[in-house]
């Protein structure tokens, strides 16, 4: 005999512990974000304090500013490439711990990912500013090989902050990846090899469909924190880099424009979202179940 469905109200107590956290998270999510749109619609004087009404030209000044949107564009472009580089550094550390056999390999290696998380980002980065800097292991190294005479300048570069953010990024591609990888069915690899796969075939035909999931969590997790990233830019660039999340600090905190910051910060946030939305679709089509389908089609 099939047990009867439970009503609602045999539920209820189940749900109840679970809404309580999900109503606060939601809460501290949705009302700040509220507040936050309403003062980005906010008119100004000549000193930036805001005034009675609503109005859209806080947005007309960042999207017809070189400074504003210019700033949006170079983080867009900063995500792009920190994701795709953690995502491609990521894949065969995540292979290594959801595959290996070992033990002891697989727990030196999971240390060794998690460990950057137990620091906090700025411990991180000041840690790239001694290792850029004129006196640090880079520098060292370039002048004893006899490759440079002088120290170079490598703080303040965009490369510079473009692999510092990579490192602050990749432990989360990894984590978002093993899981995924660590689901494929290992009896699918040893069908696709004995069918006469190529290890290529079978990596771009079984392994990358099966972790679509892992690929496209990893994606918008790295993108989603590399598109606001304030704290390694600055210790490592200077606030003169061109990022978004600088500007907002700038806006905010040094002409006191609060509105326009805010409408700068909404402007990233849809950027942000419209792109992990279309990441989201990205992945959805490359599910197993659809890849299957479409070829059984063709």
């Amino acid at each position: 005999m099939t047990a009867p469905p439970r009503r609602a109200a045999d539920r209820l107590p189940g749900l109840v512990p679970a809404l309580v956290p999900t109503a606060f998270i939601v809460l501290a999510f949705l009302v700040p974000l509220g507040g936050l749109l309403v003062l980005s619609l906010r008119p100004t004087d000549e000193l930036n304090n805001p005034l009675p009404g609503l109005t859209l030209d806080q947005y007309a000044t960042v999207f017809s500013t070189g400074y504003l949107w210019g700033s949006v564009l170079e983080s867009l472009w900063l995500a792009v490439r920190v994701s795709a580089t953690s995502l491609v550094l990521a894949f065969p550390v995540a292979w290594y711990l959801a595959r290996s056999t070992s033990r002891a390999g697989k727990s030196i290696v999971f240390v060794a990912t998690l460990s950057p998380l137990l620091t906090s980002e700025v411990v991180r980065s000041f840690g790239w500013r001694v290792v850029m800097g004129g006196e640090g292991p880079v520098n060292v190294v370039l002048q004893a090989l006899g490759v440079v005479d002088e120290p170079l300048s490598l703080l303040r570069s965009p490369w510079t902050v473009f692999i510092a953010v990579v490192h602050v990024m990749l432990p989360f591609a990894i984590i978002a990846l093993s899981a995924s990888l660590g689901a494929i069915d290992t009896d699918l690899l040893h069908a696709s090899a004995v069918l006469g796969a190529s290890k290529t075939r079978t990596f771009l035909s079984v392994v990358v469909p099966m972790a679509a999931p892992g690929i496209v969590a990893a994606l918008v997790i790295v993108f989603s924190l590399s598109m606001g990233v304030y704290v390694t830019p600055m210790l490592v660039g200077g606030a003169n880099q061109p990022l978004a999340g600088l500007r907002i600090q700038t806006e905010a905190m040094t002409t006191f424009d609060q509105p326009g910051a805010a409408a700068l910060s909404f402007v990233l946030l849809v950027v942000t979202l419209a792109v992990c939305a279309l990441l989201g679709g990205l992945g959805r089509l490359a599910e197993p179940g659809r890849l299957v389908g479409r070829r059984g089609r063709g």
